[in-house]
């Protein structure tokens, strides 16, 4: 509540040092991996995402981008994932998980493929299946390691149940 402590507390994102963990249920079964690429405002198609290995010119949106990806649990044809955020970009989990041919169940943007396909979403999913489930970091006055977790939301709970239970 103090600006010296907000200053910390930006400085603690802007070196990476806060943890960002967000549960996502995706189509598909992707593998423990990180994701890296160079984020641009327009790829080409009026949407946000990973500047194409063609393009050698820079760009000045240009932000490099990394995602920690690791498997939770498979639900049928859908699987429960954990996302770490490195960096923290617009958009940047979704991008990613679309890009690696993983659709966010619920994602209306990012279903549309750089070469103009579309990736059909079944899942059923009332909206983003994306959940920033924990924050974590040192206090910056105290010290002290400060983790908080939240459970997933009523009406992406009860449709993750349904989910399980239809598979």
């Amino acid at each position: 509540r103090t600006p010296s402590v907000a200053q910390s507390l930006i400085e603690a994102f802007k070196h990476h040092k806060v943890i960002r963990k967000y549960h996502a249920v995706v189509h598909g079964h992707p593998q423990q991996q990180t994701i890296q690429s160079t984020l641009v405002r327009d790829r080409g198609d009026g949407h946000r995402g990973s500047k194409p290995p063609s393009i050698q010119s820079p760009d000045p949106t240009q932000q490099h981008a990394i995602t920690h990806i690791r498997p939770i649990e498979k639900i049928g044809p859908y699987s429960l994932i954990e996302c770490q955020l490195e960096t923290g970009r617009t958009h940047q989990i979704r991008i990613h998980l679309s890009e690696a041919g993983h659709l966010l169940c619920g994602d209306a943007i990012y279903c549309k493929r750089a070469d103009g396909s579309i990736d059909k979403d079944s899942s059923g999913a009332p909206r983003q299946a994306l959940h920033s489930a924990t924050l974590a970091f040192e206090h910056p006055i105290s010290s002290e390691k400060l983790e908080f977790k939240m459970p997933w939301p009523a009406d992406l709970h009860r449709w993750l149940t349904k989910l399980r239970q239809s598979s």
